[in-house]
């Protein structure tokens, strides 16, 4: 299965679960040893944690039933699945008030982590939870974790996925709006530079001649740190494979010059 559609059918399981108002979910693949690790986040925890009332992780693991040769749920599973989360993430915050941070599935295995004061009632929650879900396998743990480390160093995506999926959520929106993202149009990309013998050196880059330059501003540089800009188009259809192959080059290629991928940008067709 492709990274997008694994994407995808998360994405689709993620209207199962407990949120509040604040949280922000979105999930991502990751390759680990050519098995996939497929992780579900709630990324507006980062601007809160660590929090001080939050100091206790409680891990849930289970046992897929029907796992795939990926290590992945097989689609029959996914709805067991989402239900006995749900339960999970409620009994959890009704018994202990956690919050629920997110999950990972690699290799038949899922798991899932919550932040609460302390374990204290954590473990008859977790057997109320899993008694309506006979055959799965479970072991539950609470570790203190005041840095969170649970969180930022399993759960939160590195800055090139953080990025990633940001720009895929502006494809996501024009989807969402009526464009069925099946035709070619101008997409016009903005980067900023320290120099601007970084800057040509930019433009000098191989396949750089696929893209008409539109504009090269440049700004005072005592008022900023980035003073020479391009801006500049190529046609293509913004989906996630335009973000993989183009944007994410155009964004590291950028970086290695000590440079910055500003975003991209394009009209909706209907």
């Amino acid at each position: 299965m492709t990274r997008s559609l694994s994407l995808l059918l998360m994405l689709f399981t993620l209207k199962t679960v407990a949120q509040t108002g604040e949280s922000d979910w979105d999930a991502y693949v990751l390759d680990m040893k050519g098995k996939p690790v497929s992780i579900v986040v709630d990324l507006s925890l980062a601007s809160r944690a660590p929090m001080k009332d939050r100091t206790m992780a409680l891990v849930v693991r289970t046992k897929l039933q029907q796992p795939r040769p990926d290590g992945q749920p097989a689609g029959t599973e996914i709805p067991r699945l989402d239900s006995l989360e749900e339960d999970i993430v409620n009994r959890l915050s009704k018994a202990t008030g956690a919050v629920y941070a997110g999950r990972f599935t690699q290799r038949g295995i899922r798991e899932f982590c919550f932040y609460a004061l302390d374990s204290v009632g954590y473990s008859e929650a977790l057997f109320a939870a899993f008694a309506g879900y006979p055959g799965y396998e479970w072991l539950g743990k609470g570790v203190a974790d005041k840095p969170w480390s649970n969180y930022f160093d399993m759960l939160y995506p590195a800055p090139d996925q953080l990025e990633r999926m940001r720009y895929r959520r502006q494809s996501d929106a024009l989807r969402q709006s009526g464009d069925a993202l099946e035709r070619p149009r101008p997409v016009e990309h903005q980067l900023r530079f320290k120099t601007r013998v970084a800057r040509d050196q930019f433009l000098r880059l191989p396949g750089m001649g696929d893209f008409s330059i539109i504009d090269l501003p440049e700004l005072p540089e005592e008022r900023t740190e980035f003073p020479f800009s391009i801006k500049m188009q190529s046609l293509g259809i913004p989906d996630y494979r335009y973000i993989d192959q183009v944007v994410m080059s155009l964004r590291i290629k950028a970086l290695e010059l000590k440079g910055k991928y500003e975003g991209w940008y394009c009209d909706t067709l209907r």
